[in-house]
């Protein structure tokens, strides 16, 4: 046991060479926390408003696809959409990896927008029955009737019962509670039969919504749909949260691979300090060793120096890493919101950044460990 005291000795004595070594690794930790939870939040930030509609990617066409285009619409960060026809949606069901494809017709006049809406899609769609505060959701055989944005409903002082007038007259069957700011944001919904019919445009839609099994899987899905269609624009969660958010994206991969390389950064110099020790202490070693200590000892000492270190490091930086993050989620999501709200701390990200310091810590002394473990008490005096 007496390797384990003096290593507990040595970290407290050498005080300049263990704080520098400590803070190494609670640099890479805390790095390593803050680094991952913000890529975490920016992950629940840029799909947390697709993911309220149901969906992952939004399907339109920014520029005409024939020669007769018919009326475009401006929907979501400035995108003007033209119409297509509603038989793509079951082209685009084909596509490996999507699940489930929504029609939608969006016809803006002036500063009002009437979007249609398939109402038997209730998972998927620009408006869920969730959102209703008052009144009922469409039916799929309604005719002539619609739901109105809570703020246009207060604006003109409609009730459900109230006529609203869109080109025809609707009677007013629900007020909604639109939850995703900007995204295909409408202020009267209606069956889609009937706003085809409002615009002219029988069979033609100009959104679609799609959701993927697998939305890890959102980039080569989006990529894969573009390739068949030329003419398309794909709008994923990323697109959405450039402008709605307003922070820099960072890949949780990425976080990783940026922290794991500081990582090794902290054990080079964890090898180059331990070797400077072993050259400070080449006198200590050899009497140590002179004294009946063997290689073994010698090496768990400086091994269990280094990982102390690592250890202490990790416990400072998970702390540090801890603190950053609630403080760059609380500040992430611009319009959106906190990305508190989506995600929370990971204890077992703060539990691995730990692990990882500790194991960086005996890597960092393996080395100046076995590099001390072969000196001789003979070579050890005479060095000095």
């Amino acid at each position: 046991m007496i390797p384990y005291f003096y290593a507990l000795r040595e970290v407290s004595r050498r005080k300049s060479r263990t704080f520098s070594n400590i803070a190494g690794f609670a640099i890479g930790i805390a790095t390593l926390v803050t680094l991952v939870m913000a890529a975490r939040g920016w992950e629940a930030c840029t799909a947390g408003p697709l993911r309220a509609l149901g969906a992952d990617m939004i399907f339109i066409y920014s520029a005409p696809i024939s020669p007769s285009p018919g009326s475009g619409c401006y929907i979501a960060m400035h995108l003007f959409t033209y119409p297509f026809d509603i038989s793509l949606t079951n082209d685009l069901h084909e596509v490996p990896g999507v699940e489930r494809v929504v029609p939608v017709l969006m016809h803006r006049m002036r500063a009002v927008t009437l979007c249609g809406i398939d109402p038997t899609e209730t998972v998927t769609n620009v408006i869920l029955p969730g959102d209703i505060i008052e009144g009922r959701y469409l039916a799929p055989d309604d005719r002539g009737v619609a739901l109105v944005d809570r703020e246009y409903a207060a604006q003109y002082d409609l009730k459900v019962g109230s006529t609203v007038t869109y080109q025809k007259d609707f009677e007013v069957v629900g007020i909604v509670n639109v939850r995703v700011m900007s995204i295909i944001q409408a202020t009267i919904y209606a069956n889609l039969v009937d706003v085809q019919e409002i615009i002219n445009a029988p069979g033609q839609i100009n959104v679609a919504l799609i959701r993927v099994g697998d939305p890890g899987k959102v980039p080569i899905i989006s990529e894969a749909i573009t390739r068949s269609w030329p003419k398309s624009t794909m709008i994923t969660a990323s697109d959405i949260a450039t402008v709605t958010t307003g922070v820099i994206n960072i890949g949780e991969q990425t976080a990783w691979n940026i922290s794991l390389a500081l990582a090794a950064i902290a054990i080079l110099f964890g090898v180059k300090s331990q070797l400077g020790a072993v050259v400070e202490r080449t006198r200590e070693i050899g009497l140590l060793k002179a004294i009946g200590w063997g290689n073994t000892d010698v090496m768990n000492q400086i091994v269990i120096e280094s990982s102390l270190q690592g250890l202490i490091g990790g416990f400072v930086g998970s702390v540090a890493g801890y603190a950053a993050s609630m403080y760059v989620l609380s500040t992430t999501g611009g319009e959106i919101g906190g990305a508190l709200q989506f995600v929370s701390i990971d204890p077992l990200l703060l539990i691995i950044g730990i692990v990882i310091a500790v194991v960086s810590g005996v890597a960092a002394g393996i080395y100046p460990a076995w590099k001390a473990a072969r000196l001789t008490p003979a070579e050890a005096l005479r060095a000095l």
